[in-house]
C-alpha cells in the first residue's frame, strides 16, 4: 500500500483499497472500492471511489465522498458531503 503524508498531517493512500475498511486516522483514499467503511469519531476522511455496502459515520466524523455509495449510509452524528 502506497502511503504519503500531506502537509496538513492527513494520511494519503494512493494504492487501491478493497474489502472492509475502518478509518481511525484522518485520511484520503484516492482509489477506494470498499465493501463496508466505518469512519471513527472525530476523524476526517476524503474518499475517491465507491462504497459497495455500508458507510458508517461516527459522531463528529467528516466524510467527503467523491463517488457513490451503492449500499446504505448510517450517520451517527457526523457530516457527509457527496461530490459526483
Amino acid at each position: 500500500m502506497q502511503l504519503l503524508m500531506s502537509k496538513a498531517g492527513i494520511k494519503i493512500v494512493k494504492s487501491p483499497v478493497k474489502g472492509n475498511v475502518t478509518i481511525t486516522t484522518s485520511s484520503q483514499y484516492n482509489n477506494i472500492n470498499a465493501e463496508n467503511v466505518v469512519v471513527e469519531k472525530e476523524i476526517t476522511a476524503r474518499l475517491f471511489g465507491t462504497v459497495n455496502g455500508r458507510l458508517q459515520i461516527k459522531q463528529g466524523a467528516k466524510v467527503y465522498l467523491h463517488g457513490i455509495v451503492k449500499g446504505s449510509i448510517e450517520n451517527e452524528g457526523g457530516e457527509l458531503h457527496i461530490y459526483i
